[in-house]
């Protein structure tokens, strides 16, 4: 009976003593939470319009202790913006949350279901209105691909094409680009040995004069066609 009393004792005081600490632990947490809380999110490298979007996407974390707010949210939330390239995100004691973001430099526009859109080197579309000011770029049409735009300009620049003459560019279903001059000359690319084809070019090109205007066809391996008529 006497040894019954005793157990029952001890899981009473161990009963106690979990709840007094259970309270005990629940209010440091409390009191942790509401320590460091963030006040303010500085954000640099940007205009103040583009600030602004960046500013809605992150208000979340306002009021939300500096400690417990992991990196990889906060990027996670900067990605939702495509007119970024990199950016560091760093936490200054005791109450604010530093973001440097450079943004992404834009190499063409064009239409996709009929809103205008940056076409980035960071391989992303941006809606224009989000951005600060109207860019002088290329119109690229077509459904392309970023990375595509992005491989024909580097074949382009190692064949020392000047992109700044360049105001339009054509993508076609069957993987080939048109291009076009601001003299109005077309180039008509292969979707096939590409980089043979603009050595070609340049060679010709050396040799003989082509007019303001004229079409040239680059489509058949080691031909050129010259027309005066746009395709």
């Amino acid at each position: 009976m006497l040894q019954s009393i005793s157990k029952k004792k001890i899981y009473f005081y161990l009963l106690l003593l979990l709840l007094l600490t259970s309270t005990f632990n629940f209010n440091i947490i409390s009191k942790f939470k509401n320590l460091n809380l963030i006040q303010n999110i500085d954000i640099t490298g940007i205009s103040e319009k583009e600030k602004k979007v960046l500013e809605k996407n992150l208000k979340i974390f306002l009021n939300k202790n500096i400690f417990l707010i992991r990196k990889e949210e906060v990027v996670k939330l900067i990605n939702n913006n495509n007119f970024f390239d990199n950016y560091n995100v760093s936490k200054v004691l005791p109450s604010k949350l530093l973001v440097n973001v450079k943004k992404t430099e834009f190499i063409g526009k064009t239409l996709l279901d009929g809103e205008k859109f940056y076409v980035g080197k960071n391989g992303k579309f941006t809606k224009t209105f989000l951005v600060d000011k109207e860019y002088n770029l290329p119109q690229v049409f077509g459904n392309f691909q970023v990375n595509e735009f992005l491989k024909l300009q580097n074949i382009l620049n190692l064949n020392d094409f000047n992109l700044n003459n360049i105001k339009k560019y054509y993508y076609y279903k069957s993987n080939r680009w048109d291009i076009e001059k601001n003299d109005n000359t077309i180039l008509m690319l292969p979707s096939n040995n590409l980089d043979k084809s603009l050595k070609n070019y340049r060679i010709y090109l050396q040799k003989k004069k082509i007019e303001p205007g004229q079409t040239v066809d680059l489509r058949i391996t080691n031909k050129i066609i010259l027309t005066n008529e746009k395709k």
